[in-house]
């Protein structure tokens, strides 16, 4: 069988690349951050007051507004943009000839599996509950359909050469639906398992989210989310009655 695991210096390339893709993510989401303004968000005026006493025990217009940009600039607006970004990075910077964007109709990257060295079609995801019920079908329909086309033409593709791979996460925290997948007999890689595939290496998935900490450690978001909630404050004072104040 063929090796193709990847070599120390194609895991520091990758390494490398990794924090710097995340020096530039996180300093593109504060350049952001600074340039938003309050009538981007939307918040719920009948729960906004309670949010606002997680951060103070007064409810004013500043607390209101850590309870608005804190969640988003630190929660939604972080993960919902990091899949796809991530999923371009693996093809675009991954220093290795077996990995490849896919033309495969429902798949995102091919790769060359460093384990049983057999070609592999996946399609990835970002994180361990990032699809729902109606999902299941959708994917499995997309595996079958790629099965049917390699029948077709001659192509030797077993159920497990497709693949689902979860960028982030373990076994314990993946969701019903990717287990439902898994239980209907298709192959789900997270987190580590996913990356041990992809590269060979059983260590390269906690050394990516140590160069991802390392990145989060220099990009000071904490002056741009400042800024960003004296902005929606602003926004709060100056719509008093919607917020009840």
């Amino acid at each position: 069988m063929t090796n193709n695991n990847f070599t120390k210096a194609q895991l520091d390339t990758l390494l490398d690349n990794t924090y710097k893709f995340f020096l530039d993510f996180f300093a593109d989401k504060a350049q952001k951050y600074e340039k938003r303004e309050f009538n981007k968000f939307d918040p719920n005026p009948f729960t906004i007051q309670a949010a606002a006493t997680g951060f103070s025990e007064t409810i004013d217009a500043e607390s209101m507004a850590k309870a608005i940009v804190y969640p988003f600039a630190l929660g939604t607006s972080l993960s919902t943009s990091f899949g796809t970004k991530f999923q371009e990075f693996i093809v675009d910077k991954v220093q290795n000839n077996n990995i490849r964007g896919s033309l495969i109709t429902g798949m995102d990257i091919e790769y060359i599996d460093a384990i049983d060295g057999r070609q592999k079609y996946c399609q990835v995801k970002s994180g361990p509950n990032t699809i729902n019920k109606d999902d299941i079908k959708t994917i499995e329909d997309h595996i079958i359909d790629i099965r049917n086309l390699a029948n077709t033409n001659h192509m030797k593709v077993n159920t497990n050469d497709v693949v689902i791979g979860i960028l982030y996460g373990n076994d314990k925290k993946m969701s019903n639906m990717y287990k439902r997948i898994k239980a209907d007999g298709y192959t789900v890689l997270i987190g580590n398992d996913f990356w041990y595939h992809l590269t060979g290496s059983k260590k390269i998935y906690e050394d990516l989210i140590e160069k991802a900490q390392d990145a989060a450690k220099q990009a000071n978001f904490m002056p741009s989310i400042k800024k960003l909630v004296k902005t929606v404050q602003k926004g709060i004072l100056e719509n008093k009655d919607t917020f009840g104040l």
